[in-house]
């Protein structure tokens, strides 16, 4: 027999519109607690959406930023100590445009609803 299933970010979702609606009739403390696990809820809900693709895309980045390989971690720390060493300083408009993309990523799974309309990502 087959069964409907829900995947995780319906799940995800469908429970932050609930503890909205229940923070909705709280008062105080316990009205900012519901608050907050909406928020957090959506965000791990963006997260398991959006961030396989945020990661790989930002590694790529780096990595042909940089010319070089390794982890994200890595790669960021290579960057950073490059800014800090001026080593990018010619290529100002490409780094600007890298590290513009992964801010917009971030955000995207944060606060999405901070972002431009062109910056957000698809809900679906």
């Amino acid at each position: 027999m087959s069964q409907y299933l829900p995947d995780v970010h319906e799940l995800l979702k469908t429970v932050q519109q609930y503890v909205r609606e229940m923070g909705a009739k709280l008062k105080g403390g316990d009205k900012y607690d519901a608050l907050v696990a909406a928020y957090l809820l959506g965000i791990c809900e963006r997260e398991l959406r959006l961030g396989p693709d945020f990661n790989q895309n930002e590694k790529n980045g780096l990595a042909d930023f940089l010319k070089t390989g390794g982890s994200v971690e890595e790669l960021q720390k290579r960057l950073c100590e490059g800014i800090r060493a001026g080593k990018h300083d010619e290529d100002w408009d490409e780094l600007l445009d890298l590290v513009l993309a992964q801010t917009v990523n971030n955000v995207a799974v944060v606060r999405p609803d901070h972002l431009s309309e062109i910056h957000r990502p698809n809900e679906n």
